[in-house]
């Protein structure tokens, strides 16, 4: 999808964007900016945020295939696609930002000179912790479950985080590029989807379903399980990420090079940089900032929350997404659409 998203996305921003003056339009993941923030950006500038939704970087793409005029002036992306799409000339160059230089230099290298970096964290497991008292340690564990826990597991349509468990399992990299490996994989994650519940995002899934306490772990991202605390009105889901290498994610956001409020765009971006607001922003989302000077201004509880910023041993052993060959994506794609058409086929 890497290589397709590049397609897509350099086809959307070829038209430009007819906003408001008074208004800025933002692509982002739901649940991932304060309303405290939104309400004092608004006020300051007297302008509004329009905020649209996507649930996984997937689904991004082929929206934006569908629709080459959504207008957006700020989206969201991870780091390998704003790489790209900056190279491509369809983002503004961001260097110069005032306040970036408030970033760790290893997540703004990430992104890139076309996007800064917004959160960050690692792919694991959240779970009931009222129902789980011992979470899975391994991803062998995740995906041979007990018995009690068939079709109550959560998955991700994606490239790269759907087939992520079983590879992990399997004492692969999630970003092997050999074909021989992704395809001896097949077999294993084609019997670990008949116990999977959904391949719905978590918080998609717990949004729009009735049955929401028969899904009781699933694969995740870290902040997952606080959306998800504040969705159920209680604190009954953790989050653990198991044994061996930590895979970490990284969002960035970028202004379109054909935005029309470049101006503005650019101006929000400087102002949820500001340790201040990035600090109330982490706070209020709870999820890791890449900001070093916010993490000078928030409380205790937030910096000692391990299933945000893992200890440094993890973070040593850890690997950040890269981009993957078109025919890799290709293989991967095939091979999810099968297992997630079958899985639907029987529900």
């Amino acid at each position: 999808m890497r290589a397709l998203t590049s397609l897509l996305l350099f086809s959307f921003f070829s038209f430009p964007i007819n906003a408001k003056s008074n208004s800025l339009s933002l692509y982002l993941w739901e649940d991932t900016l304060s309303p405290r923030v939104i309400q004092s950006w608004e006020q300051e500038s007297n302008s509004i945020l329009e905020l649209s939704h996507f649930d996984n970087d997937d689904e991004r793409s082929l929206l934006m295939m569908k629709n080459v005029q959504l207008p957006f002036d700020i989206v969201v992306l991870d780091n390998v696609s704003a790489q790209i799409y900056g190279d491509l000339g369809s983002f503004e160059n961001l260097s110069d930002l005032p306040n970036r230089k408030h970033n760790a230099p290893r997540w703004n290298q990430a992104c890139g000179d076309y996007a800064i970096p917004y959160f960050w964290g690692s792919v694991g497991i959240a779970y009931r912790k009222d129902l789980i008292a011992s979470p899975p340690v391994t991803w062998g564990e995740f995906v041979n479950p007990p018995p009690e826990f068939n079709k109550k597991i959560g998955m991700i349509n994606d490239s790269v985080e759907s087939l992520l468990p079983i590879f992990y399992s399997l004492n692969l990299s999630p970003l092997t590029e050999d074909t021989q490996q992704i395809e001896a994989a097949f077999p294993k994650f084609e019997a670990f989807s008949k116990q999977v519940l959904t391949f719905e995002y978590v918080l998609s899934y717990v949004r729009s379903q009735h049955k929401q306490s028969q899904l009781q772990m699933a694969l995740a991202y870290s902040g997952d399980q606080h959306s998800l605390n504040r969705t159920f009105g209680r604190d009954i889901w953790g989050f653990t990420i198991p044994k061996g290498e930590t895979y970490i994610w990284l969002d960035c956001l970028a202004v379109s090079s054909h935005s029309t409020n470049k101006k503005m765009a650019k101006a929000f971006l400087n102002y949820i940089s500001d340790p201040e607001i990035a600090a109330k922003n982490a706070i209020d989302i709870k999820a890791a900032t890449p900001n070093l000077s916010a993490l000078k201004q928030v409380p205790d509880w937030y910096k000692n929350d391990a299933s945000l910023f893992p200890s440094p041993e993890r973070i040593k052993n850890s690997i950040i997404d890269s981009e993957l060959s078109a025919e890799n994506i290709s293989l991967r794609t095939k091979i999810i659409n099968h297992i997630v058409k079958n899985h639907e086929a029987q529900y």
